[in-house]
């Protein structure tokens, strides 16, 4: 008997006999392959229903997941959006995140995303959302699910990153008590912005964050506990006395009685650093016209006068240094600022050097005053920026400052300088004292030149040294101060032409935003 091979699917089977009966088994054989072939084809048909189902299904999540993640990433983005616009009010931050989603979701796979939750904290600037939508099924429709749902979590929070260095040089003289719209002088609004800006940066007290405020008018006050340092030149206080000096005197003279009433009302203008103000000067009218008086001999009498005592002392005032241009620049610490004495105050608040300390920042902006009695301060720019340079300088004046960064990052140094008009003094290199402009107006013209190339030269060096400079012209509308002022900023960003109090405001929120840095938190 011989044999034969035959293979079913990859099985290799053998048989042994006869032909006739290698005949019958090879049939036999056949008819059993061809049986387990429609087995298979059944076995299949049945299976082939739920592998449709799973992949169905898969397809279906795939949609949810590319949904979810186009979500994360728009919910993200309203989050930063909401963080960046320094809105504080929950309902007006709520609505700004949900117009950005609205603009920026895509129509066919995001377009039922919507804001489940909205939290603001005010402490920490973090802004918190919460957003759902649900997305149409194709395959799940088929066992029940017509849609499926996600969720999707954003936080953003805006904090300084790094270490921050900020000088804020604020004009204080007395054009600052005009109004500037809402009822508020500018001093107010300044008050106001300054505090904001303080809050934002020092929000968290475990920031690097380090603030000078430094006033600026006539002359900058360093204050008086500085007196003996070495980077001052300041003379001794001492008092003046008139000798007291008496007559005898024989004659007496007596006038006749006048009667005067007031005549035609007038009105009389005074202007103090660009501030016009109106004063009565109407004249008196006497009857008569001329007085009548008599001189006649009386017993002998003493009269006197003199003997008074006028003190002159130190209030903290300094000028400007007035060797090799060093008025422009932190160079040569050892070259001394003079101090100037006076018989009252005229200089106005106090340099606050560097300081982590956000109460006594506060305090010191609450406490800014635009004048000390009658006196009424004018506006000499140059002398607010140099202190303002030196507080963030790490030499003396002042040595709180970390070393200069050219590239400005370690730390990042700004200065923000905020002034309400034009220059209305210029130095006099002889004294370092600041004054008015005087002579032709030919000469005024070229003083008042000089005392603008002198803001500019400082902004130049400021920059030089890495310092990062915002400008800011408050309610200012002449055009070569304005040109003055943009052409300080370190960039066309970095100046702000703010034309009324809430335009101010909106300055120093903007100065606060650049100055942090956004981040996702969650």
């Amino acid at each position: 008997m011989g044999s034969f091979p035959h293979k079913v699917r990859g099985a290799r089977f053998e048989c042994r006999g006869s032909p006739a009966m290698r005949s019958l088994f090879g049939n036999l054989l056949h008819r059993f392959h061809m049986d387990r072939r429609g087995a298979i084809a059944m076995i299949f048909a049945v299976a082939i229903a739920p592998i449709m189902l799973l992949i169905g299904v898969a397809v279906d999540f795939a949609q949810v997941s590319k949904a979810q993640a186009a979500a994360q990433a728009a919910l993200d983005s309203a989050a930063l959006v909401a963080a960046r616009s320094g809105v504080t009010d929950p309902v007006q931050l709520k609505a700004l995140a949900a117009k950005y989603l609205q603009a920026n979701t895509s129509t066919n796979v995001t377009k039922s995303l919507d804001i489940q939750t909205f939290t603001f904290d005010a402490t920490t600037g973090e802004v918190s959302i919460k957003g759902g939508g649900t997305v149409q099924t194709s395959f799940l429709v088929l066992a029940g699910y017509s849609s499926l749902s996600f969720v999707v979590n954003s936080s953003a929070l805006r904090e300084v990153s790094g270490a921050v260095e900020l000088a804020l040089v604020l004009d204080n003289t007395w054009s600052m008590s005009e109004t500037a719209g809402s009822g508020q002088t500018k001093i107010q609004a300044l008050k106001t912005a300054a505090t904001n800006l303080v809050n934002t940066l020092m929000r968290d007290s475990r920031a690097d964050v380090k603030i000078a405020l430094v006033p600026f008018a006539d002359y900058v006050n360093v204050g008086v506990a500085n007196r003996n340092m070495s980077w001052l030149s300041v003379p001794a206080d001492y008092s003046t006395t008139t000798p007291r000096t008496c007559t005898t005197q024989t004659t007496r003279t007596t006038c006749e009685p006048r009667t005067c009433v007031r005549g035609t009302p007038k009105t009389c203008t005074s202007v103090t650093d660009g501030v016009t103000s109106t004063y009565d000067c109407t004249p008196n009218i006497c009857t008569p016209a001329t007085q009548v008086c008599t001189t006649t001999t009386v017993a002998p009498y003493e009269v006197c006068s003199g003997g008074s005592t006028t003190n002159y002392k130190w209030y903290g005032c300094v000028g400007s240094r007035t060797s090799a241009n060093l008025w422009r620049s932190d160079a040569s610490p050892s070259v001394p600022y003079p101090g100037f004495l006076a018989t009252s105050q005229n200089c106005l608040n106090p340099i606050l050097t560097l300081t982590s300390n956000k109460a006594s920042l506060l305090t010191a902006i609450n406490n800014l005053v635009i004048n000390v009695g009658s006196y009424k301060p004018a506006t000499y720019i140059p002398g607010g920026l140099i202190w303002g340079v030196n507080t963030l300088s790490p030499t003396e004046p002042f040595a709180e400052g970390r070393a200069y960064d050219p590239a400005n990052r370690r730390p990042r140094k700004a200065l923000v300088l905020m002034t309400d008009g034009a220059n209305t003094l210029r130095m006099d290199q002889s004294t370092g004292r600041h004054v008015a402009f005087n002579g032709s107006a030919t000469n005024q013209q070229s003083q008042l030149g000089q005392s603008n190339a002198d803001t500019a030269a400082i902004c130049t060096y400021a920059k030089s040294q890495g310092i990062e400079v915002f400008t800011i012209a408050f309610a200012v509308t002449d055009t070569t101060a304005k040109t003055m002022l943009q052409n300080c900023a370190s960039s066309a960003a970095n100046y702000f032409d703010a034309t009324s109090s809430s335009a101010l405001i909106a300055a120093f929120d903007n100065i606060a935003i650049v100055l942090n840095q956004l981040r996702l938190s969650r």
